[in-house]
């Protein structure tokens, strides 16, 4: 039997070289000679989409099942920055600021577009989380300003935020970009490969592909659903199957829609989709019956690709949906978007997510009390970070939404594991937490009115929709108990809504950054910390008793120390057991303190997909690793660390290298252990997995590292590897502020420099520094020199204060050689020049400047040593 394809598209075969010398002279030098164009009109096209502001169904251009990207400015990864937001003319009411109708922006591009209609921009307009295409109603290309059509984002335009170009057949300059003119409907193309050989569609079909209304016992298998403006699949019933299907290039808000009970999609691939994968909607939330709907064996990548946050591999509505065995990957917003009771999410493998958006979570939910009883046990998370302001949370109850037991998971390169607001009944434990940023934080959402009735996420009101007090609920979820008693108290006594209670963590092992933040007005017996593994370099920034007063303590701090390992936990410093992951699947050593403690192992290898008789075969698949430090100059003995980036169900990886910059192979020297030089070296790495032919390789990564030589010039210090660091978690960084951007000190933006926070020290004034070892090339150093003051993101809050001091040892002895007047956020930056000559060590420190921590981003601008 052959491939079964059920195509909602138009095949595109006439393509011919462009000849037109208008359009020839609007492409760019480039671009002519390699752009093709098709006559859509007698290829049977109709239908060119509708593009609206939140994505609508858009045209599509696909090849090899894969979409195209509209010809954009800047290409694929750039973005502009909204220069400024006019406030003249006609005001405009937004949800969350006023504003006028457009925004400026600082690009001599698109004064080359005399020609353009139909421009759109794409952008991120005020938050990170929010998206909206706009159709550009004007360019004023003297005031350098966009008007975009009607309607207007809902939150308004912010100076700063991302947008770009698109439609623009000036910008079609790259393989894999298209434009449509609709006037006479033509499409030009530069395609990424052999258009002879590739299969490309236009898609045309507005109505779902498939439907199953009121069925049972249906099963749809291995057919091949793609190119369509709408829906793939519909299924309205109970009882039926999906199984070892391709859906892909569907146009619609979710490609595959399952509301019933006990339906299954099973091994499917869902790839290269508008929004969603697949929403499972069933159950009872008044009775809390289950609907026992199951997504298994899937793997979901590349969707939310024009509807780009809010649609993920999943929604969850209802009750009682479990997902498993899944493999999720590579999502420009969430994974999971969920709401209701009881889900389940077992044995997946989940990475890449939040790869375009901030404060995010790759699990999410948000807005309702009684969205309980949901657990995530046996999954993998990994390579999880989200480039805009916050940043990614791996599982994210949103305001307030709590009820999660969280056991028996790997989280690993992630930015942050768990984040909450308000949300209660967390149990977490048994998981490993290692190489992330945050791991835990329980934050007190401020905002009182969201906790009172008619509030802006009504959550009074859906707490009452549903019988909170009473069975099932209140016997299957105790902390709704409590809650009712805290409603009991009044709204004069509505800080009781807002804590966090009832939350447990233990158990737990973790190493690489910090392990919990708790909202100082909440306590250690709101969030009880029993039994774990701590590593990390900062144990916990919040209050003990929720007196309202926030203190970070950090691994060595004897305060800290005594109050967690009288509830039993283990603080330590260095490797709690994973042996640099050479065994590749995560056990912990024999020796590792977390097994007295009742630690069970995880079953690494049975996450992710499995082999059925739908999925006969797993990818052989292989992650590129990873080298410690990243490059840098040194001036002595420095010593290099490979670590492998395990993948579950599969071989493992060999880790090979080379220290001459040549590309490494399978045939190259292998790690085994930490490498030493003492000469500048270019370190390249790949690992490699299989046998004979059946080989899959890595892609190669790369750091180099200089020998330091002082008569070339000045050096700076973030090329150089510190000593020691102490500073607030979280804040600090390396030629970067805190949110990953470039530092700026009085309006100027810099490359090079240190952002150093200060943090609570036990008995003394708060303060950060950062050590250098002046050894080797380093000790003929006579001079450093630096810009220092408050980074200018520190604005937005209008606070920030620091003194920096520098020191230096010499001959053993710690001597100040400067130090600065408490400088304030919006000051002027001060130039120093320190004589450094003789020096053992060097340390720079930063202060509070005599008051609290708060917004102390410190920076050392150009800190150079000559």
């Amino acid at each position: 039997t052959g491939e079964v394809r059920f195509v909602g598209g138009v095949s595109l075969t006439q393509w011919r070289p462009v000849v037109d010398e208008k359009v020839l002279e609007r492409l760019r030098p480039k671009a002519r000679g390699r752009v093709l164009q098709l006559d859509l009109t007698a290829a049977g096209v109709s239908e060119f989409g509708t593009p609206t502001p939140v994505g609508g169904h858009r045209a599509e251009l696909i090849y090899n099942a894969q979409y195209m990207s509209l010809a954009r400015y800047p290409n694929e990864g750039d973005w502009l920055k909204i220069a400024a937001i006019p406030q003249t003319g006609t005001l405009v009411e937004a949800n969350s600021s006023n504003h006028y109708g457009r925004f400026a922006y600082d690009d001599e591009r698109p004064s080359a577009w005399p020609n353009a209609s139909d421009v759109w921009v794409h952008g991120y307009w005020v938050h990170d989380w929010s998206d909206q295409y706009h159709r550009v109603e004007k360019f004023d290309l003297e005031k350098r300003e966009i008007h975009p059509e009607l309607p207007y984002h809902g939150y308004g335009y912010k100076k700063g935020q991302r947008f770009y170009f698109l439609n623009l057949l000036e910008e079609l300059d790259a393989p894999g970009e298209w434009f449509l003119d609709r006037d006479n409907g033509t499409v030009y193309f530069w395609p990424p490969g052999e258009i002879e050989r590739a299969d490309v569609f236009f898609p045309q079909l507005d109505k779902p592909m498939l439907v199953l209304e009121n069925t049972k016992h249906v099963s749809v298998r291995r057919i091949t659903f793609e190119a369509a403006l709408a829906q793939a699949i519909i299924v309205h019933g109970d009882e039926n199957e999906i199984a070892g299907c391709t859906i892909r290039n569907f146009g619609a808000d979710t490609a595959v829609e399952v509301r019933g009970s006990n339906n299954v999609i099973r091994s499917c691939d869902i790839y290269e989709l508008a929004g969603t994968g697949i929403l499972l909607e069933g159950g009872d939330r008044q009775t809390l019956t289950p609907a026992h709907n199951v997504a298994i064996n899937n793997r979901i990548h590349h969707v939310g690709q024009v509807f780009r946050t809010y649609h993920g591999a999943f929604t969850l509505k209802g009750v009682g949906h479990r997902i498993a065995h899944c493999w999720i990957h590579d999502l420009p917003h969430l994974a999971v978007n969920y709401s209701g009771n009881d889900h389940v999410i077992e044995y997946c493998e989940v990475e890449r997510i939040a790869q375009e958006t901030g404060d995010v979570g790759a699990t999410y939910t948000g807005a309702d009390w009684t969205y309980m009883g949901h657990e995530f046990r046996y999954n993998y998370f990994h390579d999880i970070h989200g480039p805009g302001r916050i940043g990614c949370f791996v599982i994210y109850p949103d305001l307030p939404c709590g009820g999660i037991y969280l056991h028996h998971n790997i989280f690993y390169d992630v930015q942050q594991v768990f984040h909450t607001n308000s949300g209660r009944a967390m149990v977490i434990e048994n998981n490993l937490f290692f190489k992330h940023g945050h791991a835990m934080s329980f934050g007190v959402w401020g905002n009182e009115k969201m906790f009172l009735e008619g509030g802006p996420w009504r959550m009074v009101e859906n707490l009452h929709s549903v019988p909170y007090n009473k069975p099932p609920y209140n016997t299957r979820y105790p902390t709704l108990l409590q809650l009712e008693a805290d409603f009991k108290l009044g709204p004069e006594r509505v800080l009781q809504r807002q804590l966090p209670k009832d939350n447990i963590i233990r158990r737990n092992v973790s190493w690489g950054g910090t392990f919990l933040t708790v909202g100082p007005l909440a306590g250690l017996d709101h969030v009880r910390v029993e039994e774990n593994v701590i590593a990390d370099d900062g144990v916990f920034t919040g209050s003990f008793v929720g007196d309202g007063e926030s203190k970070s303590y950090a691994n060595g701090n004897a305060t800290g120390r005594a109050f967690f390992e009288k509830r039993g936990n283990v603080i330590m410093d260095g490797d709690p057991g994973f042996g640099d992951l050479q065994s590749q699947d995560f056990q912990l050593s024999a020796d590792s303190p977390a097994w007295a403690l009742g630690f069970e192992p995880i079953p690494f290898d049975s996450m992710g997909l499995v082999v059925d008789e739908y999925r006969t075969s797993l990818p052989l698949r292989v992650a590129a690793p990873v080298i410690v430090p990243e490059s840098h100059v040194f001036g002595n003995m420095l010593t290099l660390e490979i670590t492998p980036s395990p993948l579950p169900g599969g071989p493992k990886a060999v880790i090979t290298y080379t220290l001459d910059g040549s590309a490494p192979t399978p045939a190259s020297a292998v790690y085994s252990k930490p490498i030493q030089i003492a000469e500048s070296a270019v370190l390249k790495a790949m690992a490699f997995a299989g046998q004979g032919d059946d080989l899959v390789e890595s892609e190669v990564v790369s750091e180099t590292y200089e020998v330091i030589d002082l008569g070339k010039g000045a050096v700076y210090l973030s090329d150089i590897a510190e000593e020691e660091v102490s500073a607030y978690p979280g804040c600090w960084a390396r030629n970067k502020n805190w949110r990953g951007e470039l530092i700026k000190l009085g309006g100027m933006a810099y490359e090079k420099g240190l952002l150093v926070h200060p943090l609570e020290v036990e008995g003394g004034e708060a303060q950060g520094h950062v050590l250098y070892r002046m050894d080797g090339a380093l000790s003929a150093a006579k001079e450093f020199t630096a810009t220092i003051g408050i980074d200018d993101d520190m604005l937005h809050y209008n606070l920030g204060s620091s003194a920096f001091i520098v020191e230096v040892m010499r001959h053993g002895v710690w001597e100040r050689v400067f130090e600065s007047e408490v400088l304030m956020v919006g000051g002027k930056p001060q130039d120093i020049r320190v004589d450094i000559a003789g020096a053992e060590q060097l340390r720079l420190v930063t202060t509070s400047g005599g008051d609290n921590i708060s917004c102390d981003h410190s920076v050392w601008a150009l800190a150079v040593v000559k």
